[in-house]
């Protein structure tokens, strides 16, 4: 861009500044200073705000503007006037292809994901084919590690609770859990003609006491006190065993530490369905600290491995339970930093639950993938056929986690000049393709436009990062997933456009 030739003045510089947007769209620049025309028609003659814009205007001949009065302006200003003085017409939306360089067909990022698999005690419930959540969900996760359209996929793996060695699986006494993870916690009912939870006969209405609730021993039926005779005849009332609340870890490095670190498929299935042999189900549900490790060790891993697309898969059949924040909102906080991270985690939530339940946990575990920046949680009844709904909430992670999101290709000689790299897109194909579209550059994911859209790089390079792909704003990845025709290429060589 030659910056040295007649002076302009700073009233005609904002005025051709002000008036540059007035054009269709996205506005380009590739190579030298031209501003022969009015931005908005891109015709010879023009003149801006009736001003004459040097010696040449009107003639389509370079128009010069002096060192001092561009480097003067604010930096996006300056962006402006190298957008307005481009050599192309200002209704043009695609660089000239003099000055590209290179065009490659853009290609999506590898994928790793994360696993954080809720192995709580509920797990052991049935579904309506008659095997446990736990079974469905083992089989749904071996299937997936085995397919061979999972081949190259990163996948590691890790189980919530996490629990203490050494503190008994259950309890009777304060004292059987120890000082330091008691106290027993036992399942507690006042006395009436419904079951309310208590923990001392305070909390319960005049007249009624707080007694252990218990099954009966001959139709499972909810009774009380525990160690009365069932009616109906219904047995012994056998009293729930307690739980010291202690037993379940609550801090995050556990569960930032894989019990299968991530590997590529196929060579991880072995020690992927290997872990899950080995695993049982029991506990509460710390579901805070877990996704919190679970982003943590996933953003570790994306540091570690720029050029992979590293994403979290939350499984659970319950809400949280323990450990703080053990709320949804809390929860979703949670998943909500992971996203605004550097660099971003997204997470995934599938949950698996009872007919009745299905509607609170499509409420709860949607807020949760709000957070996560996933929209939308998959909740499967267990009345369906859980393996096989499983099977497909996974196989459209494995799409949807990569989405817009590209690796910028190696150069074919020298390195990139990151002020040179663009976007272009390409609707339909054959006879009906459409000429390529340039989406416009942001800064940074914040810097997003909601309609216009754009993209970002993964590192800055205005910051001395090195950047290795390019991520879509949402109005241009919900653009690109709208047409399945499209074809993405990376174009090196010709000034980068910017969405102003």
């Amino acid at each position: 861009m030659n910056r040295s030739v007649s002076p302009v003045s700073s009233l005609v510089l904002a005025t051709m500044v002000g008036v540059g947007m007035a054009g269709a769209g996205t506005l380009v620049g590739c190579a030298g200073v031209k501003t022969g025309g009015t931005p908005s028609s891109g015709t010879s003659g023009g003149a801006a705000n009736g001003g004459a814009l040097g010696p040449d205007a009107g003639g389509g001949s370079s128009t010069p503007i002096t060192t001092p009065v561009f480097d003067a302006l604010p930096e996006d200003l300056r962006a402006r006037v190298d957008l307005l003085t481009s050599e192309r017409p200002l209704l043009g939306n695609t660089p000239d292809a003099a000055c590209a360089t290179q065009s490659a067909s853009a290609e999506r990022l590898p994928l790793d994901l994360y696993v954080m698999m809720d192995t709580s005690g509920s797990m052991l419930d049935p579904t309506a084919s008659g095997v446990t959540k736990w079974d469905a969900v083992k089989a749904a996760l071996t299937a997936f590690f085995k397919d061979p359209t999972s081949s190259g996929i990163g996948v590691g793996l890790q189980y919530f609770p996490q629990e203490q060695p050494n503190v008994p699986a259950s309890c009777n006494t304060d004292a059987e859990c120890g000082a330091a993870y008691g106290p027993c916690f036992r399942l507690r009912t006042c006395t009436g003609a419904t079951f309310a939870a208590c923990t001392t006969t305070a909390d319960c209405p005049r007249g009624q006491t707080c007694e252990l609730l218990g099954l009966c021993a001959l139709n499972n039926n909810l009774c009380a006190p525990a160690g009365a005779v069932c009616a109906n005849p219904g047995g012994a009332c056998t009293a729930f065993d307690g739980y010291c609340v202690g037993r379940d870890i609550c801090t995050i490095p556990p569960y930032a530490t894989p019990a299968v670190p991530v590997a590529p498929l196929p060579g991880a299935a072995a020690g992927l369905i290997a872990s899950l042999g080995t695993h049982e189900p029991d506990g509460l549900t710390p579901t805070a600290p877990a996704l919190s490790g679970a982003i943590q060790y996933a953003r570790q891993r994306a540091m570690t491995n720029r050029g992979r697309k590293v994403a979290v898969i939350l499984v659970t059949d319950g809400f949280p339970s323990e450990c703080m924040p053990s709320d949804i909102p809390g929860v979703a906080g949670v998943a909500a930093a992971g996203v605004a991270g550097n660099p971003s985690i997204a997470t995934f939530v599938i949950g698996v639950f009872a007919p009745e339940d299905a509607v609170m946990a499509t409420m709860n575990l949607n807020a949760l993938a709000v957070g996560g920046g996933t929209g939308q949680a998959v909740v499967i009844s267990t009345m369906q056929d859980v393996t096989q709904m499983l099977q497909v909430a996974l196989n459209q992670i494995r799409t949807q986690a990569v989405a817009c999101q590209y690796l910028i290709p190696p150069p074919s000689g020298g390195a990139i000049d990151f002020n040179k790299v663009n976007v272009q897109f390409t609707s339909g194909a054959g006879a009906t393709a459409t000429s390529p579209a340039t989406v416009g550059y942001v800064k940074s994911k914040a810097g997003c436009d909601p309609v216009r859209g754009g993209w970002y790089y993964d590192v800055d390079p205005a910051s001395g990062g090195t950047p290795t792909s390019i991520f879509a704003c949402d109005a241009s990845c919900n653009a690109f997933r709208a047409d399945l025709t499209i074809q993405v290429d990376i174009v090196l060589g010709c000034q980068t456009v910017m969405v102003l």
